[in-house]
């Protein structure tokens, strides 16, 4: 066995309920509404005692008391929220993880990226990122007339109907652009 840092996010393959419930709707930017919904919890496979036993919890976003976390707290201090004496873990349900671009220039638009809480502009670790398409634009080819017709019918493209091709049909579309997937959940280390 390895020593894993406080503060070290894994992907955990079990079931887990959140300890939390409350729906992931920390990220308050009204562009990003659409995020602010999230499924019901499923009834868990694995205990989440089991998991916390072995020292780890659900990034769920739960409030926890820094006097009884002082190691993550050290860690996260207020980065995902709280005050005083209460601290948030982060709440990854449902979004992708992206690292930190820190100067790489990966991604291209980490100076547009937002404070989980407070949806102000903020860069860095823990900052959130809105979905988007990168613009692009799509070349078709249209048929040219060979001659304007002052009455009746013109000489012009063979009859039938014009299609785009699909990549798949029917071709698949939804609420959302998203890559392949797994989900997973993603624990941190607390002790």
């Amino acid at each position: 066995m390895f020593d894993v840092c406080v503060g070290s996010i894994c992907a955990f393959a079990g079931q887990l309920n959140p300890v939390s419930g409350d729906a992931n709707n920390t990220w308050k930017d009204t562009a990003c509404s659409s995020q602010n919904s999230a499924a019901a919890p499923l009834r868990g496979d694995v205990p989440t005692t089991y998991v916390e036993a072995q020292g780890w919890m659900l990034c769920d976003g739960r409030s926890l008391k820094a006097a009884a976390y002082p190691e993550l707290f050290a860690v996260l201090g207020y980065l995902y929220g709280g005050s005083a004496d209460s601290f948030n873990i982060p709440d990854y349900r449902g979004l992708f993880l992206r690292g930190n671009d820190a100067g790489s220039g990966m991604d291209p638009d980490a100076a547009k990226r937002l404070d989980p809480v407070s949806g102000d502009p903020r860069n860095g670790v823990g900052s959130y990122q809105c979905d988007a398409l990168q613009a692009h634009t799509h070349t078709y080819k249209a048929v040219v007339l060979a001659a304007v017709s002052q009455n009746g019918n013109a000489a012009g493209q063979a009859s039938g109907d014009l299609q785009t091709s699909e990549p798949d049909k029917p071709a698949r579309t939804t609420t959302e652009t998203r890559p392949k997937n797994l989900s997973v959940n993603y624990i941190i280390k607390y002790r």
